[in-house]
């Protein structure tokens, strides 16, 4: 088949793989939100009867896992996308095996544990491009690409992010190791802009957002205290989910670590009703200014500490939304304590979502792509730069991995 026909034919399968895993992605929103409308209006938060809404979680969790995912469990979500990338031609994710996974995320949401819809919606959409690869008989080569095509589709679908979503496929799922460089190369470029934007003296455009400048002196310093400081953050994130994996797989049966977890998420619940709320709900929340600081500070924690606890003990669901909440709740209120001359407070809030995000995944362009993205102004892109860079810097040499590492690392010797 000559370069012509080649591209002819993958142009033509992205587009209607792109049509399919959008149509999936409605049904996936709809089935969370409406679940969600429902058993939240079956408990309030003033009745001790939400302590039963995790519990409920948990029974119908631990049917799926005992019925359905128990024999074969090779990961899930993003990592299970990686997975079959690097073991090509063996077709790890099975249809039914992939509709469980996603119906135990769904359940997750649903009953109010702490994780997010963007892995599971990932593994859904990579699976839709490697089932159909697989059934066309395709090269590995293809069977590559229109895995990507499915994942970055679902990612578009759901968060409306079409750029993003095509950078964060192939950053992460199809990565090469730059953090090592990237923070000293973007930083030269930024201070050398900085510079020639002085000596020009004006002639270029200014990078102002309701008449103040984003690269003033004041607000650099502030940008790369930020960066560094995210970097802890999403370090502590990622130490959540390995210190509570590690404390749930004591526990040698899976009904015990889902019971433990939905007590222990009932009981944060019952004195943080928040936490019982979508991410996206939350997140819009926060970057309105609706909370205080102390609030702000608490939703940050909690939400590390929560997702720790859900992902950690089993249940399914990503880790993608919650580092988004935890970003912009903490950013936001970075913005309260240092009072930035001349800017909203969720200037920081829309930055820590991305620095969260380039930190605890180790991809940096997302990062930055998510926050021109999630506020709409290219403005943001030199902010985004540093607090990026320092973010996904801070992690890559103080921690040495990203959120997948472990859960890779050990889903690879199983299959070995």
């Amino acid at each position: 088949m000559n370069r012509l026909m080649r591209l002819i034919r993958n142009t033509g399968m992205a587009i209607t793989i792109g049509l399919v895993v959008g149509i999936m992605a409605i049904f996936f929103n709809a089935a969370i939100n409406g679940g969600v409308a429902l058993t939240r209006s079956w408990l309030t938060s003033e009745n001790p009867s939400i302590l039963l809404l995790p519990i409920i979680g948990a029974l119908i969790s631990t049917g799926i896992y005992t019925l359905y995912l128990r024999n074969g469990q090779i990961g899930l979500g993003i990592v299970q996308v990686l997975v079959e990338l690097e073991f090509i031609k063996t077709q790890l994710m099975r249809p039914f095996r992939v509709l469980m996974h996603v119906v135990g995320a769904i359940v997750t949401l649903i009953f109010g544990f702490s994780a997010g819809r963007f892995g599971p919606i990932v593994h859904l959409g990579a699976s839709i491009g490697s089932n159909i690869a697989y059934y066309l008989k395709l090269e590995s080569k293809d069977i590559r690409l229109l895995i990507g095509c499915g994942a970055a589709a679902a990612i578009a679908a759901v968060f409306h992010m079409p750029l993003f979503a095509a950078v964060f496929v192939l950053e992460v799922l199809y990565k090469k190791q730059f953090a090592d460089f990237f923070a000293p190369i973007v930083m030269a470029s930024v201070v050398a802009n900085f510079v020639g934007r002085v000596t020009q003296n004006g002639q270029t455009f200014p990078v102002e957002v309701n008449g103040v400048s984003l690269i003033s002196p004041e607000l650099i310093w502030r940008y790369v205290v930020f960066g560094l400081l995210m970097g802890f953050i999403a370090i502590l994130y990622m130490m959540s989910i390995q210190l509570f994996t590690g404390l749930f797989q004591k526990m040698k049966h899976i009904h015990i670590r889902l019971f433990s977890a939905a007590i222990l998420i009932g009981l944060i619940g019952y004195f943080f009703p928040l936490n019982f709320e979508l991410h996206n709900n939350t997140t819009y929340r926060v970057l309105t200014g609706e909370f205080g600081l102390g609030l702000l500070l608490a939703i940050g924690l909690i939400k590390i500490l929560a997702t720790g606890i859900t992902l950690g003990s089993g249940y399914v669901g990503g880790n993608f939304y919650p580092g988004v909440t935890i970003g912009a709740s903490l950013g936001v209120a970075f913005g309260k304590i240092i009072k930035p001359y001349g800017v909203d407070h969720s200037l920081f809030g829309l930055l820590g979502i991305g620095a969260m995000i380039a930190g605890y995944l180790n991809a940096p362009i997302s990062g930055i792509i998510l926050i021109i993205e999630f506020s709409g102004q290219y403005e943001m892109l030199i902010p985004a730069l540093i607090v990026c860079a320092l973010s996904v810097s801070t992690t890559f040499h103080l921690y040495g991995k990203d959120i997948f590492t472990d859960a890779y690392t050990k889903t690879i010797k199983n299959l070995v």
